[in-house]
């Protein structure tokens, strides 16, 4: 059994769209892919002054190629260059 930990700004209604095609909702914010799950928790960050940036942490687990996998197609399909 792997477990990986992903915290991540992105937008959580994108990340929940991804997982949406990628893999069949359980409850709140749990998917189940073919040997992996991934659950999303919701964290606020401290942020500076008025800015607040909402953070999702990502907990990918099962079986070690299977959770490889989805971390690996999750990070390509999230890539993102900045300006």
């Amino acid at each position: 059994m792997k477990e990986v930990v992903i915290d991540s700004g992105i937008p959580c209604h994108e990340i929940k769209g991804y997982f949406e095609k990628e893999a069949r909702a359980s409850d709140g914010g749990r998917f189940l892919g073919e040997g992996w799950e991934v659950v999303l928790e919701t964290h606020e960050d401290q942020g500076y002054k008025n800015l607040k940036i909402p953070k999702i942490r990502l907990i990918f687990k099962g079986e070690e190629g299977a959770v490889d996998l989805a971390v690996k197609r999750y990070r390509r399909a999230f890539l993102r260059g900045g300006a």
